[in-house]
């Protein structure tokens, strides 16, 4: 679509109150994304859903003013604003009903160029479950699968871990703008996945990760999935909820059991008992009922570092900033830091601790630090 189309198609998806179906309705009705704000109020209150606010937010042209400053920022970090009518689009998720409009993509991944399984579970897994994850995302990435997960502690990180750690390809679809990074400490495992893969969201860049946004972001997971796999899962939580959105999009839904009476184990009998989700006792089982073919995985376009260099500025202190540079990519001691940067070290000791924790740096023996 040309460009303009897409900048006022992004201003209808960034109104609060407009959701995907009412967007259609308005671009079925007038014509274009364009038309729609150039539409008099009274036209646009004819169409359903639409009321008097939604149609004085249409007509506010701060809603195009928004939509300009998410596209500069995507073409400043590389970052694809795919609308729901490009190629480019998962065609997976793309005919589902509340379908998003725009997704943002970050990464060298075409998620219609090889099978996506999505791999999900609770946050507080155990050794069983970590260990089940990895196997089944390794398995999956050695055969050109495309691992799909959440980049949240627990099952996802270990999934997205065990791709990367077989050279193949892992998506993370995430509940906030690409501006940010949550949970950050996952920082270096999506600095690789740019190269191996992507970062996917349906939110604007400056939206931040709030409870309410992650629904949303688990209808995305399982939408661009041929089939999602819940590894462990208490009796209630995100994975569950995954699991019951892939059932009603059709899509196919494995479960892995446990041991009875296991907490995190519940979840995944629970869904087999009702028959949401099949029994998993094979991955090969997986593609057997999906017919995916066994192929190897593929090398992914090249990339200069500087354009898979995932470090925004909005995230980073001044501070961070002095150490970042002074680093570069080397390593250096604590009183060498202190010295290059003139932070006094009663300070820059509680900031390379949380800079580690970010996952921004590695700190080394003998106090040494290097930047990840």
């Amino acid at each position: 679509m040309v460009e303009n189309q897409k900048l006022y198609l992004l201003a209808l998806a960034m109104i609060k109150g407009l959701g995907p179906v009412h967007i259609r309705n308005l671009i079925a009705y007038c014509g274009s994304p364009r038309a729609v704000f150039d539409s008099p109020k009274a036209r646009l209150l004819r169409v359903p859903g639409i009321g008097a606010n939604n149609a004085r937010l249409i007509r506010d042209i701060d809603a195009l003013k928004r939509a300009e400053e998410e596209l500069l920022f995507c073409e400043k970090h590389q970052i694809r604003a795919i609308t729901y009518l490009e190629k480019d689009y998962p065609q997976n998720l793309k005919y589902l009903q509340k379908a998003p409009l725009f997704l943002f993509l970050r990464g060298n991944i075409d998620l219609n160029a090889q099978p996506s399984i999505a791999i999900v579970g609770t946050r507080r897994c155990t050794d069983y479950g970590r260990d089940m994850a990895m196997e089944l995302s390794r398995f999956f990435a050695e055969r050109g699968i495309n691992v799909v997960s959440g980049l949240a502690y627990g099952i996802d990180i270990s999934a997205h871990r065990a791709a990367l750690k077989a050279d193949g390809m892992t998506t993370a679809v995430l509940g906030h703008g690409l501006a940010h990074l949550y949970p950050s400490v996952h920082r270096a495992r999506a600095q690789e996945m740019l190269k191996r893969g992507g970062l996917l969201t349906a939110f604007s860049s400056q939206v931040k990760a709030e409870a309410t946004n992650f629904p949303a972001r688990n209808s995305i997971i399982s939408g661009i999935s041929r089939a999602v796999v819940v590894v462990e899962a208490a009796e209630s939580g995100g994975a569950l909820i995954t699991a019951q959105l892939a059932f009603e999009q059709n899509k196919e839904v494995y479960a892995v059991p446990g041991r009875l009476g296991d907490i995190y184990s519940k979840g995944c009998h629970h869904i087999i008992r009702d028959q949401v989700a099949k029994l998993l006792t094979d991955p090969q089982e997986i593609l057997d009922d999906l017919e995916i073919q066994w192929q190897p995985h593929s090398e992914p376009a090249s990339h200069t570092d500087d354009q898979l260099s995932f470090n925004f500025s909005e995230d980073l202190s001044t501070q961070e900033h002095k150490v970042l540079s002074f680093l570069g990519r080397g390593e250096a001691l604590v009183d060498q830091i202190t010295a290059h940067t003139a932070i006094p070290m009663y300070e820059l000791n509680a900031l390379l601790l949380n800079m580690e924790f970010k996952g921004l740096l590695k700190q080394l023996p003998g106090k040494k630090f290097r930047r990840i």
